[in-house]
């Protein structure tokens, strides 16, 4: 009787199951006016626009406002910048970022990619179990032993750090003009993937 402690780490990739825009409205006037519900309507506009595009308003926020004013002798300049997020899953991220780049004063700054690590992490955990009672198997027959149980088990699994930075693709995509954006089908192809490493470490009982 004793136990033999095995160690495994897997690396699968992963794919992103949704992705998060990150855009930018900006605004600025060297004349009086309202220059603020301008831009709100802008934001209105666009919410209704990706709504008819399979977005909804609740995968919409507004993350920040800033506002400017300056006061010269003959005229007042103002400047907004409203700070939008957009969640959208792979089937309707082309028509978001069609969306947001075809009006003037929007700009999307970046996308953010987001993983369902735990679900990944399931699978993988169990391939990396399969290989590890394979390899137990392995070093207690050339012992002269058998596995007969576990002992103890545990697991931890990790991602790389967030990389917002769109992919120059990507980048050319959200800049087209909209006749050439139209024309394009992207299908499945506007998606990104990410390493998930899971350490494993089982301790095997064995016996004679």
């Amino acid at each position: 009787m004793g136990i033999l402690r095995i160690t495994v780490d897997h690396t699968v990739r992963i794919t992103a199951t949704s992705a998060r825009v990150h855009a930018l409205v900006r605004g600025s006037s060297t004349f009086s006016g309202d220059l603020t519900g301008k831009k709100s309507a802008l934001v209105r506009e666009i919410v209704a626009d990706l709504g008819g595009r399979g977005v909804g308003e609740d995968q919409i926020e507004v993350t920040g406002v800033r506002l400017g004013t300056r006061e010269g002798k003959l005229l007042t300049s103002q400047s907004i910048e409203i700070s939008l997020v957009v969640s959208a899953d792979p089937a309707h991220l082309p028509e978001a970022l069609g969306a947001l780049s075809d009006r003037p004063g929007v700009s999307v700054e970046h996308l953010e990619w987001v993983y369902d690590e735990f679900e990944a992490s399931i699978p993988a955990t169990a391939q990396a179990m399969t290989m590890a009672r394979r390899k137990a198997d392995a070093v207690a027959a050339a012992a002269g032993q058998q596995v007969s149980g576990i002992a103890n088990a545990s697991d931890s699994w990790s991602v790389p750090g967030p990389r917002p930075l769109m992919a120059q693709a990507e980048m050319a995509y959200a800049a087209a003009p909209r006749a050439a954006r139209e024309a394009v089908d992207l299908g499945l192809e506007l998606n990104a993937t990410t390493e998930l490493r899971v350490h494993l470490s089982v301790d095997f009982e064995l016996a004679s």
